[in-house]
């Protein structure tokens, strides 16, 4: 009978977090505590944490709900079940962890979900997997070659959905990978045959069918690429149109919401030194971006101070603070170099030397380019 209700509350635990009841997800682990803990509540601390975390922004609270889930699955001993816990908590780990790290820990992932039969887990770890591959700055063939083949196994298991998702991440590393070889170069194309649909053969097929289906996640992946390649091809604008229909379609805090967040902030920096009649709506939007940034690089500044310090300089050079600009735009090239997002590295510098330029400085900007 324990156990009987010890799986009710794990279920229920989904349907409130889903509901966005944090306080019933607060009874449930009251009553795990009644009526004691076995494997089968390790999910349901999970959902408790991921509640914390969504509906009280409480990053510390949801990794130590995370880490209790695994603790108490290896207590038990339960094989079967600690693949799919500890996938939840490499998930969760790039709030601190640095995000270059947990690439091998995912990959560990992949090995153990599949020997235990897991393919739910599967798919989402492998969604995840091609996400971080791509936005830790990782070489973009090595990534284009770990996506393709996570493409073909989960055609080969049948996965339809996390298809979608991963034919949008391949398409935006070739589409990377293409801006910086020659036109010529042959490339591989996106393989939209994998999905089996006639109606899906390019980037909006893609995203109409998400978007027709009610498939929330996967026109939201639409949407990030869209908005993250737009941003490193400087059309800051559609950029930044694409970042609004990712929030409008955002249920819960995901893993690229913060880069999404990070585009539109430089996006809204930059547009509102060129829009002077909407300069104001757009700093709102970049001073916002660069609030969130400040609280979350006390999690990790591994991670975010980077990209926080890119923001800030975006921020003094819509003030006309000259030297807090340059200070802050170097200081943000030599985190991203420290904390090897060589990327984010040259974004930085390239953003330096157009500040440099606006300023009509073209021998500063020059050097920062030649970088």
């Amino acid at each position: 009978m324990g156990i009987e209700i010890l799986e009710f509350v794990v279920h229920s635990s989904i349907y409130v977090a889903a509901t966005r009841n944090i306080y019933e997800c607060l009874q449930n682990c009251e009553t795990f505590s009644a009526h004691g803990f076995c494997s089968d509540s390790a999910p349901g601390l999970q959902v408790y944490g991921w509640g914390v975390l969504n509906f009280q922004h409480d990053v510390e609270e949801n990794l130590k709900w995370c880490r209790a889930a695994l603790c108490l699955v290896e207590s038990f001993g339960v094989k079967q079940m600690i693949p799919r816990v500890r996938m939840n908590q490499n998930i969760s780990a790039y709030w601190k962890e640095p995000l270059q790290a947990k690439i091998e820990s995912l990959k560990e992932n992949h090995r153990e979900l599949t020997m235990v039969g897991d393919m739910e887990c599967l798919s989402l770890n492998a969604i995840h997997f091609c996400r971080r591959s791509l936005l830790s700055g990782r070489n973009l063939l090595t990534a284009e070659k770990e996506c393709a083949a996570l493409l073909h196994e989960m055609h080969q298991l049948r996965q339809v959905n996390a298809l979608l998702s991963l034919i949008s991440n391949h398409l935006s590393i070739l589409k990377f990978i293409k801006s910086d070889h020659d036109s010529e170069q042959q490339l591989k194309e996106p393989p939209f045959h994998l999905l089996g649909n006639s109606d899906i053969n390019n980037e909006d097929g893609l995203l109409h069918h998400a978007l027709s289906n009610r498939l929330v996640g996967a026109a939201q992946q639409c949407y990030f690429d869209r908005s993250m390649h737009a941003f490193w091809s400087k059309n800051y604008e559609e950029a930044a149109a694409y970042a609004e229909k990712y929030r409008e379609s955002q249920q819960t805090i995901r893993f690229p919401d913060l880069f999404q967040t990070f585009y539109q902030g430089i996006s809204a920096f930059h547009l509102a030194r060129l829009q002077d009649d909407k300069s104001r709506k757009w700093k709102a939007i970049g001073k916002n971006a660069l609030s969130k940034y400040q609280t979350w690089v006390k999690y990790s500044d591994w991670n975010w101070e980077n990209k926080m310090l890119l923001l800030e300089a975006e921020s003094h050079a819509c003030e006309g603070e000259v030297e807090m600009a340059r200070s802050k735009y170097q200081a943000s090239v030599d985190s991203a170099q420290k904390h090897r997002f060589v990327h984010e590295e040259g974004l930085a510098r390239e953003m330096f030397g157009m500040y440099y330029e606006e300023s009509g400085n073209k021998e500063e900007a020059m050097q920062q380019y030649a970088h």
